[in-house]
């Protein structure tokens, strides 16, 4: 009722309220948390005189409200559950455990579901947000009660309804607490198979696997008919690591219930062991017996990619297209075709008709990389800039996208701008911090890039890539070889196979002018790695022992493989 109240005055504050609005302000909070037009309605119907409302209450109602519109869920969060508190109005209730559940304020949200629930005739949807509250709080014994509040209020099969609130168990409490529900759970439904399926499914989320697997074949017991239990102990057995007994239970009971999920679920795990050929053959077998069936297709399709079938892979994924299902996931594989056959016109064709969704940003990443190989830098940037700006959630992935751009195009000085810019949106990200400090070295900022790698390194002590980079610029650009040594060391202790760390201790090692040992180290780094700058490294450390024709060899097959290597001409031109 109070809410109906507020939208009263609510119309009458808003025009003035939002002339005060900048057009910088933060996004307003959800509608999920605010009022549906078909409320507006019902509230102008009903409307209630202001006057039934202490000016104290209406104060924390019009401030949760604007606060709400403007996009300040925390003032709206603190301002609603006050007036849940002065009103006991469950409608009141029911908005404040919203923007509070909103603002993760889950002690608010509490508060608010305390008072909501006073109201025993409360809808399943506002006891589910009352569940998700009480799970988040850990409070195991009212969880509990409003499970079983759900359960007599569900008209769905209670093995369904027990797996579905086995789900939300899962996704908002703490794995200990919701072991501990689900327990209580067996209990009061021994014989129901729904949640020992949904207990398998969080004891195995926790490692729990013994258990994991006894639920799941308590669950085939109880109910033999049901494709789920039969995929939960695969998978079950799987995280065991004994995938050989996963693919026989699948193979077992897909042939015995002829259910397409189970025959699904087989071909993937023989996929992922591997075995291809077979998978396929499962995945061909249920397109050619449900043609429409469009997942087994696409499956189809990834398996002749892998076999290197590539004419029937591209048959299937224009099959794909012609339809609606996979439409995206057809046109973005028959680009991946055409770009690795080097047709970048048709690969940008079938790029630009992939709609948003899963594959579309993947799609796009594609199309600037293909600009980028023609020299089109321009266009490559734009297309990364559009994402960046249409994709918030990952701004510091397109940063990187687009420092990549530029550093290809030789574009130091750009690339340094571009993730100092990044770096102060988001300061820490420690990805950004460690491109920034690569490209602050190609521009003689030696300064910021070891500022930069040792915030890396204070927020992880053990990152061996930025040891690694501090050593190695340490190493080649200053006279700092101690210190340069030490990262080097804890570096190569932590991957002692790795060739760029070898690499640079490799360097090391020749600029103290132990050129011996510095030969052993580049030798087995070019071995594991033919690259150009390690070659031009292995090369000059050969020159200065005197083994010049070596050094050549090595430089001109280096060259044949990376013609515009610049550490590779440097060297050659400095030395010839």
């Amino acid at each position: 009722m109070l809410i109906r109240i507020l939208w009263v005055f609510f119309v009458a504050q808003a025009s003035v309220a939002c002339m005060h609005v900048k057009s910088d302000q933060k996004e307003a909070v959800p509608n999920a948390i605010g009022l549906t037009q078909d409320e507006k309605a019902t509230i102008k119907e009903k409307l209630v005189e202001p006057k039934s409302i202490s000016p104290e209450l209406l104060y924390s109602l019009l401030g949760g409200e604007i606060a709400s519109q403007r996009g300040y869920a925390a003032m709206a969060s603190e301002f609603y559950v006050n007036a849940a508190k002065r009103s006991k109005d469950t409608g009141v209730a029911l908005r404040a455990a919203q923007i509070a559940l909103y603002n993760n304020d889950i002690a608010a949200a509490k508060s608010a579901v305390d008072i909501l629930l006073e109201d025993e005739s409360l809808s399943v949807q506002a006891r589910r947000l009352a569940l998700t509250v009480y799970l988040k709080s850990s409070d195991v014994d009212k969880s509990l009660a409003q499970i079983q509040k759900l359960l007599q209020a569900s008209e769905i099969p209670k093995r369904n309804a027990l797996l579905s609130i086995g789900d939300v168990v899962s996704r908002h409490a703490h794995s200990a607490i919701a072991i501990k529900i689900m327990d209580v759970l067996v209990v009061e439904n021994v014989n129901e198979a729904g949640v020992y399926l949904a207990r398998s499914k969080i004891v195995s989320s926790a490692g729990v696997f013994e258990q994991a697997e006894a639920d799941a074949r308590r669950t085939i017991s109880l109910d033999a008919a049901w494709q789920a239990g039969y995929i939960q102990l695969a998978q079950v057995l799987e995280k065991k690591g004994d995938t050989k007994a996963a693919l026989v239970v699948l193979e077992g009971s897909s042939e015995e219930l002829d259910v397409r999920q189970l025959s699904m679920a087989y071909g993937q795990l023989l996929a992922k062991d591997g075995q291809y050929s077979e998978a396929k053959k499962q995945f061909l077998a249920l397109a050619n017996k449900e043609p429409s069936y469009s997942a087994a297709r696409f499956a189809l399709g990834l398996m002749y990619l892998r076999l290197e079938d590539v004419v029937r892979a591209k048959e299937t994924f224009e099959r794909l297209y012609k339809g609606n299902v996979f439409k995206s996931k057809g046109a973005f594989y028959l680009g991946r075709i055409e770009r690795h056959q080097e047709n970048p016109e048709e690969a940008l064709g079938w790029f630009k008709k992939v709609e948003r969704g899963d594959s579309y940003l993947d799609a796009q990443v594609a199309i600037a990389m293909i600009h980028a190989e023609a020299k089109d830098f321009k266009s490559a940037t734009s297309v990364v800039r559009r994402l960046r700006n249409e994709s918030p959630r990952y701004v510091a992935r397109f940063y990187l996208l687009e420092a990549e751009l530029l550093m290809g195009n030789h574009q130091y000085s750009d690339v340094y701008a571009l993730l100092t810019e990044a770096v102060n949106e988001t300061p820490h990200d420690l990805s950004l911090r460690y491109a920034r400090s690569i490209a602050a070295t190609e521009v003689d900022e030696l300064a910021e890039a070891e500022k930069d790698l040792l915030f890396v390194l204070d927020k992880q002590p053990t990152n061996a890539n930025a040891l690694n980079a501090l050593g190695y610029t340490l190493a080649s650009k200053t006279s700092r070889f101690k210190e340069a040594r030490q990262y080097l060391t804890k570096a190569l202790f932590l991957r002692p196979e790795d060739s760029m760390i070898l690499d640079s201790m490799g360097w090391l090692n020749y600029r103290e002018g132990q050129y011996e040992e510095a030969l052993v180290l580049l030798e087995k780094a070019y071995k594991k790695m033919p690259e150009g700058e390690i070659a031009a490294h292995l090369g000059e450390t050969l020159w200065v022992l005197g083994r010049r024709s070596e050094a050549k060899v090595i430089w001109q097959d280096a060259l044949q493989r990376d013609v515009d290597n610049r550490y590779l001409i440097d060297v050659i031109d400095r030395l010839k």
